[in-house]
């Protein structure tokens, strides 16, 4: 029993750890520059089409002035109908001409009730971003939202 109680905490200590670490590490910076600089996506027009049959999912186009060195990304989920969101299914992708799957990225900062990241880096662009999320009914959702960020000059 001391032993497992033991293991339990070294797990424990472990993942707060590991947390911590990824949290107080700096800015996120979802995309390289040699990413960034990857085509667009040449499909446009899609997000109308987008299932919305999972969480609620709410996300706004963000503008950032080129003063700013990193700035606030936050998607919030809501459960659909009392079904609780299954966090496991968080996804974000950049739409570039092949998609970039952020999701191990923002992994650390995604939970039930959305992503939240305090401090996020881009390169200066245009981008478009895709979310999705499913509940525990296996029901899933996707947003499209565009973050600009400006070029100083």
């Amino acid at each position: 029993m001391r032993s497992l109680t033991r293991i339990t905490m070294a797990v424990l200590l472990f993942l707060l750890t590991t947390a911590a670490a990824a949290l107080a590490s700096g800015p996120v910076q979802l995309l390289t520059v040699q990413e960034a600089a990857l085509p667009d996506s040449r499909v446009y027009g899609m997000a109308e089409r987008l299932p919305s049959d999972g969480p609620e999912i709410w996300v706004s186009d963000l503008e950032v002035p080129a003063a700013a060195p990193t700035f606030p990304l936050v998607v919030r989920f809501a459960e659909k109908g009392d079904v609780p969101v299954d966090a496991a299914t968080v996804r974000l992708e950049c739409l570039k001409s092949n998609p970039i799957d952020l999701t191990p990225r923002i992994r650390p900062y995604a939970g039930k009730q959305g992503i939240s990241l305090q401090s996020v880096s881009l390169p200066p662009g245009l981008y478009r971003f895709r979310v999705a999320v499913g509940d525990v009914k296996g029901r899933f959702s996707e947003k499209e939202f565009t973050v600009k960020v400006s070029v100083i000059f």
